[in-house]
């Protein structure tokens, strides 16, 4: 099955599925048994008879021209010539299980004409070959694209080539580090966008622009809401720091040499999947002829269905909390003016409890411990005590929602006057307003620049930098309030000034001092981390402004 299909072919797939799918699924539950039975007695014409059946599962996938679920049989195959007659390991069994769920899940899905990809079944043919030590398969692998389109290489830009590499690396590797610390991804991303842009542009007419302008074009699509980044995307832009590293070493003469085409590829296919909701993603959608395959959005329900709970489990579990809450307020609301009966009193306990499950769940064992606590209490006063202990409870609850709300927010002082929720809010409000201002900045800077230096453009652009500039001294940030400061006496005294010609080198340089202040306001707001090196970043490019 190609990762590029129209609907008529995903239709013509599914009927011609639908006709085998029986059978198909018959044989996979055959070969599940067989490895249940090979697990418990290590028997191995039980192996034997789990291969035989994923064989004859191969035969139908090779005819169904399914090349992802055929590969899958063969690693099943592979593994079992490996063993050389030993006992599969525990590790090889556990992926073998996995697999035979996944892929029958996965079979039920494209019968059905769901919206599916080859690169589905990627993670657990990994998991397979590294039980047996083999290297991983990249995500792209079953990707059809043609790697040599027509393509007009820009020309090059004077002087695009000279800017500070290191700098473009740190801001690179800034992102980088905030990805892998698992602290939000917007954020992260953007940072890692603006440094490779840089890339793209200096290496304009020379071999290596149509890997930096498709991989520019990706990081796009990996700010995307709907992309999730796997561990698999974690270790490729990993790689793509390395291309980022030998650009730094050489100083970049490396941009003239030409870059790997499994990279090349795989940012092909994440363009692939995104939405063309920018210019760049349209444009490498349109040069390689991938617009029309199957997007992230649809890729990521299809993952859940195949999966089972993941992310969104945590949001229906705060909902439950939250619906069961309001049951134990209600309860509470009507016991001040009837006395509840006994059976009301136990749903009452009951709530109270489950309350205390889902925090557990939730990893908050101080705030289920005071749900249990609070349950016991109630039960050893009895129905009549719960009006004597209403205004107890109520507090209880208070407190409970309130750990709710501030689960997040762990960050922020318990001795604080006002309540945790409360001030959040006016701290998420304030980061809010001044991302705003951030992003009015930039887009003031490339509107100052197109326009060959129209102060007009720049009118604002102060302001907004001294409301950015309070913001964080509010909060007490007086290093980023010291930046922003020298970025306000800049446009000042410098940008705003007719008479002067502004270097193209400086207003990178401001650029990267706006990106990181974005960055580090980002992690305040708990959506990444690195807020030490966002202000090693903005120092450094506040350097350049000045020097």
């Amino acid at each position: 099955m190609a990762e590029l299909q129209t609907v008529n072919e995903e239709t013509q797939f599914a009927v011609s599925l639908n006709l085998v799918k029986s059978e198909v699924l018959n044989a996979l539950d055959s070969a599940a048994n067989q490895l249940d039975y090979y697990s418990e007695t290590g028997n191995p014409d039980q192996l034997k008879a789990f291969l035989a059946e994923i064989q004859q599962i191969r035969g139908t996938f090779k005819m169904l021209d399914f090349r992802a679920g055929e590969r899958l049989c063969e690693e099943f195959a592979e593994s079992g010539r490996h063993a050389r007659g030993e006992a599969l390991s525990n590790a090889t069994l556990n992926a073998f299980t996995q697999a035979i769920v996944y892929l029958k899940r996965l079979v039920e899905l494209m019968a059905e004409g769901s919206p599916t990809s080859p690169s589905l079944l990627i993670p657990v043919i990994n998991q397979i070959r590294r039980s047996r030590s083999d290297a991983a398969l990249p995500e792209s692998y079953f990707f059809l694209v043609n790697l040599r389109p027509q393509i007009s290489t820009p020309k090059a830009i004077a002087e695009a080539a000279r800017f500070p590499f290191r700098r473009a690396r740190q801001m690179y590797q800034l992102g980088l580090l905030g990805l892998i610390r698992g602290q939000g991804r917007f954020g992260p991303v953007q940072v890692m966008s603006r440094a490779v842009k840089r890339f793209e542009k200096a290496s304009q007419g020379v071999a290596s622009w149509t890997f930096w302008h498709v991989a520019s074009a990706a990081l796009e699509a990996l700010s995307q809401e709907e992309f999730e980044i796997t561990p698999a995307r974690m270790a490729l832009l990993g790689q793509l720091d390395r291309q980022v590293r030998r650009i730094q070493e050489t100083e970049g003469r490396y941009f003239a040499e030409k870059q790997p085409d499994w990279l090349l590829k795989e940012f092909v296919h994440l363009v692939s999947l995104a939405k063309p909701e920018s210019e760049a993603i349209r444009q490498v959608q349109k040069e390689f002829q991938v617009a029309n395959g199957i997007k992230e959005e649809q890729l990521a329900e299809a993952r859940n269905k195949l999966s089972g709970p993941d992310g969104s489990a945590l949001e229906s579990l705060a909902l439950a909390l939250q619906e069961e809450l309001q049951k134990v307020k209600d309860q509470i609301d009507l016991s001040e003016r009837l006395d509840l009966s006994s059976e009301d009193f136990q749903l009452l306990l009951d709530s109270i409890r489950r309350i205390g499950d889902t925090l557990i769940i939730a990893n908050n064992q101080e705030a289920a411990e005071r749900a249990s606590q609070l349950a016991l209490r109630l039960e050893a006063a009895g129905q009549p005590g719960l009006r004597e202990h209403g205004d107890d409870i109520a507090d209880e609850i208070i407190r409970l929602e309130q750990t709710l709300h501030s689960i997040t927010s762990k960050h922020l002082a318990e001795e604080s006057a006002v309540d945790p929720v409360s001030l959040n809010e006016a701290r998420i409000a304030i980061l809010s307003e001044s991302m705003t201002s951030l992003a009015m900045v930039k887009r003031a800077i490339g509107a100052y620049l197109e326009s060959d230096g129209e102060v007009l453009h720049v009118a604002n652009v102060s302001k907004s930098l001294s409301d950015v500039a309070a913001a964080l001294l509010f909060m007490g940030n007086e290093t980023m309030y010291d930046i922003l400061k020298s970025l306000r006496d800049f446009v000042d005294h410098d940008v705003q000034d007719t008479s002067k010609v502004i270097e193209e080198h400086k207003m990178e340089a401001f650029a990267d001092a706006i990106t990181a202040v974005e960055y580090f306001m980002d992690s305040l707001n708990g959506q990444s981390s690195g807020a030490d090196e966002a202000v090693r970043l903005a120092q450094d490019s506040l350097a350049h402004l000045k020097g």
